[in-house]
């Protein structure tokens, strides 16, 4: 079912984060080791991190990983995130942005990252849809996301539509799994990470 919110959504959640960059806010870094893991042996360089927030995770690949000819980009909505990533002077690109209008050309990037950030949009299918165009065929994506049982995750989604902290909805992992099916990008492997996060490995479709 559609959540409703408030026709302010998105500028209470821009908002809420701008109010987050000069804070130690949420727990992405327990994402980053089965990101660096899967990225270790995969051919490309070209790498978007969505919802980048600081840019701690494109300053860990590079920490781990100096050696790589990386192209990195990191794009957030929070004009206030991305000052405080490109004031780390790492080597990489950062942009304000939106999932939803990613400002990219088609098959750009060979891997896009996105931890701690898709249960804040309010356009999944839109976002995901972005995230395949702007992909290589066969690229992957790795999605780090909140995991919570099913009782208390419904309770959860049926308040999110009446608070300000830029949640939209916390998924299930065979929600997730769905949604990316349908645009034709496949879920290859998953790790739990106790007691309530999850991160997938999808990779896009192979065409001709």
């Amino acid at each position: 079912m559609k959540i409703k919110k408030s026709s302010t959504y998105k500028k209470n959640t821009i908002n809420f984060f701008n109010k987050m960059a000069n804070k130690n806010h949420g727990d992405s870094f327990k994402h980053y080791d089965n990101v660096i893991k899967w990225i270790k042996n995969k051919n490309g360089t070209e790498l978007l991190d969505i919802g980048t927030g600081k840019g701690d995770l494109l300053e860990k690949i590079l920490l781990i990983y100096p050696n790589k000819n990386w192209n990195l980009v990191g794009i957030d909505i929070s004009e206030k995130m991305i000052e405080k990533a490109v004031e780390k002077n790492i080597s990489a690109k950062f942009k304000v942005g939106d999932s939803e209008n990613l400002p990219f050309k088609n098959s750009s990037f060979d891997i896009i990252t996105c931890i701690n950030s898709f249960h804040h949009y309010e356009n999944p299918e839109k976002a995901i849809s972005e995230i395949k165009r702007v992909l290589r065929p066969g690229g992957i994506i790795i999605l780090g996301e909140i995991w919570i049982p099913g009782f208390f995750r419904n309770i959860i989604n049926f308040f999110l539509p009446f608070m300000k902290t830029g949640d939209y909805k916390i998924y299930s992992s065979d929600e997730i799994r769905y949604i990316f099916t349908q645009q034709n990008i496949i879920q290859i492997d998953k790790k739990n990470i106790f007691p309530s996060n999850c991160t997938y490995l999808l990779k896009k479709a192979e065409t001709k």
